[in-house]
């Protein structure tokens, strides 16, 4: 599995994830992201799923501490990736739960995802 900040720029912390994730995975991504937000301030963050086989096995995803800390800073989120991970991923970060809009685009969408993240 990799899980990496593949790019922070003009507010958009971009994340790729593929292969198996993780929950240790998870935790030093959200610490790498949360390390963004004091640079600058509210930020969007856009997650490519390439080659994405889902989630490992773990009882500790349903922690949601770091959501609780990272909400007030995150605009939106967009996610990008195979249709069949859409309700899956979208669940597992909590859409329609969190403080802020999450959209889930195609792969064919990457454009109109990265777009969507800049229109306040």
């Amino acid at each position: 599995m990799s899980a990496e900040i593949i790019s922070n720029i003009d507010g958009v912390v971009t994340v790729k994830l593929s292969g198996l994730f993780t929950y240790p995975e998870q935790l030093a991504l959200q610490r790498a992201t949360f390390d963004v937000i004091p640079e600058r301030g509210k930020i969007s963050i856009l997650t490519l799923l390439d080659d994405f086989q889902g989630w490992s096995k773990d009882e500790n995803w349903a922690d949601v501490s770091f959501q609780e800390k990272s909400d007030p800073y995150i605009k939106k989120m967009a996610i990008v990736g195979a249709e069949k991970w859409r309700d899956l991923t979208l669940m597992s970060v909590g859409a329609g739960f969190r403080s802020f809009p999450v959209a889930y685009f195609s792969p064919a969408e990457l454009d109109r995802a990265t777009a969507w993240l800049m229109v306040d």
